[in-house]
C-alpha cells in the first residue's frame, strides 16, 4: 500500500507538468540559452588589446618593436602619434587600452649597449585586463631582450649558446591549450543545474497552497514525506535531463573534453540534483506565495553559485572570513567533481570528499523540508 502512494503522487505531478507545457519548455530552453550565452560571453582569454604607439625614433629597431607587439596576436595597433603627449587622450576616450612610447635615440642606445627605457601605460579601469596585458608585455620584452643579447654577443664573436642558462620546459596538463572554455563549461554545468533544479521545485508546494488543492492532498492517507518524494521524482528526472543537455552542448559545441566515466558523472549528478531540489523544496514549503519562493531560490542558488562556488573566482583568493561560507554552497563541490571527471578523468576514490559533502547537504536540506512541511500542516 505504501509503495503505491509515491508513484501516485509522482504521476499526478507528471500530469501537471505535461499540462503546463510552458514550464516544461522553459525547463529545457533556459539551460540551452544559458550555456550558449555564458559559454560564449564568459572568457578569460584576452586578445586584440587596443595599442596606441608614439614612435619618436622612427628607425628600423623601433618599427621592429612595434611589429613584435602586433605579431604576438594579443595586440592590435589602433592609432599612431608622433609625440607621447598625444597618447593620453586616446586612453581617456577609450580608443586605446595600452600606450607605447618609443623615445628618440632608441636604436642608437641599443647599438651602443647604453640601454633604453620605453614607456608603457595601461588603462587600469579594467584591472583584470590590465594585469593580463602586463604579463603579455613582460613576456614579449623578455624575449626581445634575450634576442638583443644574443645579437650583441654574435657581433662580438662570442658564442651565445646556453642563454638563457636555465631553459624551462613548461607542460600544462588537463588543458594544454589553456582554453578558458574548458574551465568554464564544467562550472556552468554545475551552476545551471543548481539553478534549474531549485527553480523547478520551488513552486510545487506553494502552488498547491495558492490553488487550494493542498488541503485535499493532505486529507488523503498519503504520508507527508510521500507527498514530497512523489513531487520530487519528476523534477529529478527533468534536472538530470538538463544536466545531460548542458554537458552535451559543452562537449559538442564548445569542444570541452569529457575524459572521465559517464557512470560516475551520472551518479554524482544525481546526488547534486537532490541537493538542488532540496533547496527548491524548502523554499516552496516556507514561502507564502510563488513570487517569494522564486526570490528565495534566486538569492540562495544563483548568486552563491556564481560568486562563492569557485566558478568565477578561486575560493582560496577570497577573504578568510568568507571562505567558510562557501562550504554551504553545493555548487562548489559539483564544480570540483565536473572538472575532475571531464578534464582529469579522476576515479571515484578521488571524489569521495566532495561527494560526501553533497550527500550531507542534500540530506540536511531534504530533512529540513520534511520538518518544515510537517509544521505547516499542524497550523
Amino acid at each position: 500500500m505504501i509503495r503505491s502512494r509515491i508513484p501516485a503522487v509522482a504521476r499526478k505531478e507528471v500530469l501537471h507538468i505535461l499540462r503546463d507545457w510552458r514550464t516544461l519548455a522553459a525547463a529545457f530552453a533556459v539551460p540551452m540559452i544559458m550555456i550558449l550565452l555564458f559559454g560564449y560571453a564568459i572568457t578569460f582569454d584576452i586578445r586584440d588589446l587596443k595599442l596606441a604607439v608614439a614612435d619618436e625614433d622612427q628607425t628600423k629597431a623601433s618599427r621592429e618593436l612595434v611589429r613584435r607587439f602586433t605579431a604576438s596576436g594579443y595586440f592590435v595597433l589602433v592609432a599612431t602619434r608622433p609625440h607621447a603627449e598625444q597618447l593620453g587622450e586616446l586612453l581617456d576616450c577609450g580608443v586605446a587600452q595600452i600606450a607605447l612610447t618609443i623615445p628618440r635615440g632608441y636604436a642608437r642606445h641599443l647599438e651602443t649597449l647604453r640601454g633604453e627605457t620605453v614607456q608603457i601605460i595601461f588603462d587600469g579601469s579594467e584591472s583584470n585586463t590590465a594585469t593580463i596585458a602586463a604579463g603579455y608585455v613582460d613576456a614579449l620584452l623578455a624575449g626581445l631582450n634575450l634576442d638583443q643579447v644574443r645579437q650583441t654577443l654574435a657581433r662580438g664573436g662570442v658564442r651565445w649558446r646556453g642563454l638563457p642558462p636555465i631553459d624551462g620546459r613548461v607542460r600544462v596538463w588537463f588543458n594544454p591549450e589553456l582554453k578558458s572554455s574548458h574551465t568554464i563549461i564544467p562550472g556552468l554545468v554545475a551552476v545551471i543545474m543548481m539553478v534549474m533544479a531549485a527553480l523547478l521545485t520551488s513552486l510545487t508546494i506553494v502552488r498547491e497552497r495558492e490553488m487550494g488543492s493542498l488541503e485535499g492532498l493532505i486529507a488523503t492517507p498519503v504520508r507527508r514525506y510521500e507527498i514530497l518524494v512523489g513531487k520530487l521524482i519528476p523534477y529529478l528526472v527533468v534536472s538530470l535531463a538538463d544536466c545531460v543537455l548542458v554537458a552535451g552542448l559543452g562537449v559538442f559545441v564548445f569542444g570541452t573534453p569529457f575524459n572521465g566515466s559517464l557512470l560516475l558523472f551520472a551518479g554524482t549528478a544525481l546526488i547534486f540534483a537532490l541537493a538542488g531540489l532540496g533547496i527548491g523544496l524548502l523554499a516552496s514549503v516556507v514561502a507564502s506565495n510563488q513570487l517569494f519562493a522564486n526570490q528565495i531560490v534566486v538569492l540562495s542558488t544563483m548568486l552563491p553559485s556564481y560568486l562563492l562556488s569557485g566558478f568565477m573566482f578561486p575560493v582560496k583568493s577570497m577573504p578568510d572570513w568568507l571562505q567558510p561560507i562557501t562550504y554551504a554552497v553545493p555548487a562548489r563541490y559539483f564544480i570540483q567533481i565536473c572538472r575532475g571527471i571531464m578534464l582529469k578523468a579522476q576515479p571515484a576514490a578521488d571524489l569521495v570528499r566532495p561527494t560526501t559533502f553533497l550527500l550531507v547537504l542534500g540530506a540536511v536540506l531534504l530533512t529540513m523540508s520534511v520538518g518544515r512541511f510537517r509544521k505547516k500542516l499542524e497550523q
